[in-house]
């Protein structure tokens, strides 16, 4: 039997789950909880992992041998539930709601990587930085952040159904949680090489970033100590006093080969010690 509330309001479940339980709901972000009827009482958050944007929903579900009942505002969770057979075990029911839920995850990821690879090619390949290249990593990796907290409070709750420790759920069922567990931490797994792939997407990107800066100081570097001894030069020669080579015929010639063979000799410096 199955029973389905169109609502956010979890005081429909009080006569099932206590008052103590009940309190609970607004300080815990998920729960499973075996009650004393031996039924369980499960509520968490659900994300639509393909619609990012989406605000998450709290669903509220109390699931026993005899019946299923949901409590939540979710379209998606109400109408697969809707479309199950009546006759179907209540644990069979909700096993195959998170089958449903978690069906289409995978794929949604992998999009999420070949995001993810584009990126890093567009940045890695271009010649100047990305405006909001940093803004759009940490967007992405916030992202997988929610992702992947959604998935551990999936897996708390799945795993705790799995171990059926009061044995009232079917083998067949109990089986299927098993499945889903499993389905669940290869999910999360691949949440978390998304993030690890974005981690080193930024630092690829940042490294790019100092070597290309490491250069320009290098031209610079470069440009300075050269003119250095130019300037030196100048300066001596440029002094408000009165010295003996002004008196020089080739005064300003000599000059000028100096300071040519002093370019000369950095540069041969240099290029010696590869600096460019």
């Amino acid at each position: 039997m199955m029973t389905i509330f169109k609502s956010g309001n979890p005081e429909a479940l009080k006569p099932y789950i206590g008052e103590e339980l009940q309190q609970r709901i607004h300080s815990a972000r998920h729960i499973c909880a075996l009650l004393p009827d031996n039924a369980y009482y499960l509520t968490f958050f659900w994300r639509d992992v393909k619609n990012s944007k989406k605000d998450e929903e709290r669903q509220h579900f109390y699931c026993s041998q005899e019946r299923l009942i949901y409590l939540g505002e979710s379209t998606r969770c109400i109408s697969i539930l809707k479309e199950m057979p009546q006759e179907w075990d209540p644990f069979y029911q909700l096993s195959e709601l998170f089958f449903q839920l978690t069906a289409d995850d995978l794929d949604t990821l992998q999009r999420f990587e070949n995001s993810i690879s584009e990126l890093e090619t567009g940045l890695l390949e271009t010649q100047k930085p990305v405006e909001g290249a940093v803004s759009r990593i940490i967007e992405m990796r916030r992202e997988l952040l929610k992702i992947k907290r959604y998935y551990e409070q999936l897996q708390t709750i799945i795993d705790r159904l799995a171990e059926n420790e009061n044995g009232i759920i079917p083998k067949e069922s109990s089986h299927r949680f098993d499945v889903l567990s499993k389905r669940i931490e290869s999910l999360k797994k691949f949440v978390l090489d998304l993030r690890e792939f974005l981690t080193q997407t930024r630092e690829a990107y940042q490294s790019k970033i100092d070597i290309e800066q490491n250069q320009i100081m290098k031209v610079f570097t470069v440009l300075t100590a050269v003119f250095l001894p130019l300037t030196l030069i100048v300066g001596w020669f440029g002094m408000n006093v009165k010295m003996p080579e002004y008196g020089w015929t080739y005064g300003y010639p000599y000059v000028i080969v100096l300071s040519i063979v002093v370019c000369g000799i950095c540069g041969w410096i240099f290029k010696k010690k590869k600096w460019f």
